[in-house]
């Protein structure tokens, strides 16, 4: 893990020498690169003179501010932490213990997850659960593939007994089957 941080320590140190503003007397290599986005030249409008950068003076002025800020912040919390973790390192307990239930709540994440899990996931899991796979799979296609089984079983099952081996029956039923087609020829009028 210690190369891929060095990597990135060191891109992030190239990227942050190329992109020196001029406030800092840098060539500011990102600014030339994004102005034709952000330093729009278009004709006339409110919009035209929204995208016209400011005076100069007043850009660097306001970049030193920021930047001042940026690393004031910076420093103040890696003060902060070396107080904390190196030279006191009892204090991040006695606070979290004195902090109680915001520590708490901070450390399981203001309950996000379980907020997501109990108003997204759960009703989802009862969906798919429900409807979907009991209702759905299980009630119509299995039902439907199985209810087709059952009545082919079924079918065979009334049909097997005409298959009794005894010649007498067939003949029956083949008296049977010649007297509906005649009744039916004579229905539809011998055509």
């Amino acid at each position: 893990m210690v190369i891929p941080l060095m990597i990135l320590a060191l891109l992030s140190l190239i990227g942050g020498w190329v992109g020196v503003p001029h406030s800092l007397h840098g060539s500011d290599h990102f600014d030339a690169f994004l102005s034709p986005v952000f330093h729009s030249s278009s004709a006339g409008g409110p919009a035209a003179e929204a995208a016209t950068p400011p005076a100069e003076g007043e850009s660097s002025s306001t970049e030193l501010i920021f930047s001042s800020i940026s690393v004031a912040v910076a420093a103040l919390g890696f003060l902060l932490a070396w107080y904390l973790y190196y030279r006191r390192p009892e204090l991040p307990a006695r606070l979290a213990s004195a902090a109680g239930g915001l520590y708490r709540l901070v450390l399981d994440k203001y309950r996000v997850d379980e907020l997501y899990g109990a108003v997204l996931i759960q009703p989802l899991i009862a969906l798919s659960t429900n409807v979907f796979w009991k209702g759905i799979d299980r009630g119509l296609i299995d039902g439907a593939v199985d209810g087709g089984a059952a009545a082919a079983q079924e079918t065979s099952d009334a049909l097997r007994h005409m298959q009794s081996g005894n010649i007498r029956s067939y003949a029956g039923w083949v008296a049977v089957g010649a007297t509906a087609v005649i009744a039916f020829m004579v229905w539809r009028g011998l055509r």
